[in-house]
C-alpha cells in the first residue's frame, strides 16, 4: 500500500470512529415523567394525565403505559404530555413508565412511577370468594380473592387493593401474609379475616391431618398421595415445615417419593424397581442454541409408562411424557450463560417405582460478537456496539455486553470484533 493510500484509509478510519462516537452521544437521551408522583391515587375508569420529560437529546416521540392498561400512541412533539385511561376492572398498585423512540428499534424507557388504583365510592359490603378453606398437607399455599359490593349493586374484585388487609384468628393452624396468601401450618380449625375501609368478611380454615406423608387430607397414605407428589417434584418447599418434602432435605424429588412409597406400605401395590438415565446432545452448547436432554427409564417388570421431571439447576424446567421406547426429551433453546446441571426425575406408576438419573453437567458459551445477548451476530450487534462507543466502565450508557474484548472500554476494537463475525455480505443501514 502507497503512504498515500495509507493516510487516506487511516483518515476513513478516524472518521468512521468519530462518526460511531457521534451516534452514542446521540443516544445518550433519557425519558422520565414528572406527573403523576409515586403514590397517586386514581378510580377505576378515571384518566391519568402524564407528563413526560426528555433531556440529553431528542426523541422521535414519546408514549406511556402500564400493566394492564395496555400503551398510549406516541405523541411527536414536547411537551410530552398523554393521556391514560384506567379500565373499570383494574385495582391496585401499578407501575407507570414513558417510553422515547430514537430510532426504528431503538427506545430509552423511564424509571417506573408507581400509582395506586382504588375504588373512589365506598362498597357496602365485601365477601371472599369461598367460605371454606381445607389445606390437605402442611405448608400447601392457597389465596381466595375479595369481592367489594356497591350501593347500586355493582361488585368489584378488590383482592389487589393495598387498603385490604388480612389477620389470622389462628396463626398456629393457618398463617395468612400481607397479599392474602394462607399457609396451612397444623391440624385444627381456624379463621383469617379480611377487613376494608371498614367492612370485614371471615372464611373458616380446616389444617392438615398429622399423618406424614397424607397430602389430599384423607387422614391415609395412598397411591393417590404418591401421584399427588409425582405432580409436584422440582417445586420448592414453602417452608420447613412442608409435608411434600418427607425427607427434609429442602428438596421435592425423587428422594420424597422413594420415602412416601415406604410410608405407604400395604396401602400401596409392590413397585418394581427403575433405572432413569439422561443422555445431552452436546456438553457445550452457544447461547440460544437448541440443545436436547433425553432420558430413558428401564424397569425390572411392567414397561414404565408416566411422566418425567427435567431439572435444571434444581428447578423444574419441563415434564415430558415416556414413549413406547421408555424414553421422554427436553429440548431447550433459553438456557443462560454459564454452566449447568440437569437431572431427570421419573415419578413412577402404579406398578414401577419413582427414580432419578445421575446428574449432567452442559455450559451455555457466548458468541463471538454477540453485543446484545441473542445469541446471533448481525446488525443489532453493531448498533449496540455503536451506541456504547467510548464509554467507560463506571459511566453512564456503558453497555458491558459491547464491550466485546472485556477492556473496560467500548471502541474501535470491539467494532472490530463485531465486523469480523457478522456473515459476509450483510449490510447495515
Amino acid at each position: 500500500m502507497s503512504r498515500a493510500n495509507l493516510v487516506f484509509a487511516i483518515r476513513a478510519f478516524v472518521a468512521a470512529v468519530l462518526s460511531f462516537a457521534c451516534v452514542a452521544a446521540a443516544k445518550a437521551q433519557q425519558v422520565s415523567i414528572t406527573s403523576p408522583t409515586n403514590g397517586s391515587i386514581y378510580a377505576p375508569g378515571s384518566t391519568i394525565n402524564v407528563t413526560a420529560t426528555v433531556t440529553g437529546g431528542v426523541v422521535i416521540g414519546v408514549k406511556v403505559g402500564a400493566q394492564d392498561m395496555g400503551m398510549t400512541a406516541y405523541q411527536l412533539t414536547a411537551p410530552y404530555t398523554l393521556s391514560l385511561p384506567v379500565p373499570s376492572k383494574v385495582i391496585g398498585p401499578r407501575n407507570l413508565v414513558a417510553v422515547g423512540l430514537i430510532a426504528n428499534e431503538t427506545i430509552v424507557i423511564s424509571p417506573p412511577v408507581s400509582v395506586d388504583i382504588e375504588p373512589s365510592s365506598t362498597p357496602t359490603a365485601i365477601n371472599f370468594q369461598q367460605s371454606l378453606v381445607a389445606f390437605g398437607y402442611a405448608g400447601q399455599q392457597q389465596r381466595v380473592g375479595v369481592t367489594a359490593t356497591f350501593a347500586d349493586g355493582s361488585t368489584l374484585d378488590i383482592t389487589k387493593s393495598t387498603q385490604l388487609t388480612f389477620a389470622s384468628g389462628n396463626p398456629g393452624v393457618a398463617s395468612v401474609d400481607s397479599t392474602g396468601l394462607m399457609t396451612g401450618l397444623a391440624p385444627g380449625t381456624g379463621s383469617v379475616t379480611a377487613s376494608y375501609q371498614g367492612l370485614n368478611t371471615t372464611l373458616q380454615t380446616v389444617g392438615p391431618t398429622n399423618v406424614k406423608g397424607d397430602l389430599n387430607g384423607d387422614g391415609l397414605v395412598t397411591q393417590e398421595d404418591l401421584l399427588f407428589l409425582e405432580m409436584m417434584l422440582g417445586n420448592t418447599p414453602t417452608g420447613p415445615n412442608d409435608a411434600r418434602d418427607i425427607n427434609g432435605d429442602g428438596k421435592i424429588d425423587s428422594l420424597d417419593l422413594q420415602a412416601l412409597v415406604t410410608a405407604c406400605g400395604n396401602n400401596c401395590s409392590a413397585l418394581g424397581a427403575t433405572t432413569t438415565t439422561l443422555v445431552p446432545s452436546a456438553s457445550q452448547v452457544p447461547l440460544t442454541h437448541l440443545i436436547t436432554f433425553t432420558s430413558t427409564v428401564t424397569g425390572s417388570g411392567a414397561q414404565p409408562t408416566g411422566s418425567v421431571s427435567f431439572l435444571v439447576d434444581g428447578l423444574l424446567a419441563d415434564v415430558g411424557t415416556l414413549g413406547s421406547t421408555g424414553q421422554a426429551s427436553m429440548a431447550s433453546s433459553s438456557l443462560k450463560l454459564g454452566p449447568h446441571t440437569v437431572t431427570a426425575m421419573y415419578g413412577g406408576n402404579g406398578s414401577n417405582a419413582p427414580s432419578s438419573s445421575p446428574s449432567v453437567a452442559v455450559t451455555v458459551v457466548a458468541v463471538t460478537g454477540d453485543a446484545n445477548g441473542d445469541g446471533e451476530v448481525n446488525c443489532l450487534d453493531l448498533y449496540a456496539v455503536k451506541a456504547a462507543f467510548g464509554k467507560r466502565t463506571g459511566q453512564t450508557g456503558f453497555n458491558a455486553g459491547a464491550d466485546l474484548n472485556h477492556d473496560g472500554i467500548v471502541n474501535a476494537l470491539d467494532l472490530s470484533i463485531v465486523s469480523r463475525a457478522m456473515p459476509i455480505g450483510m449490510v447495515c443501514p
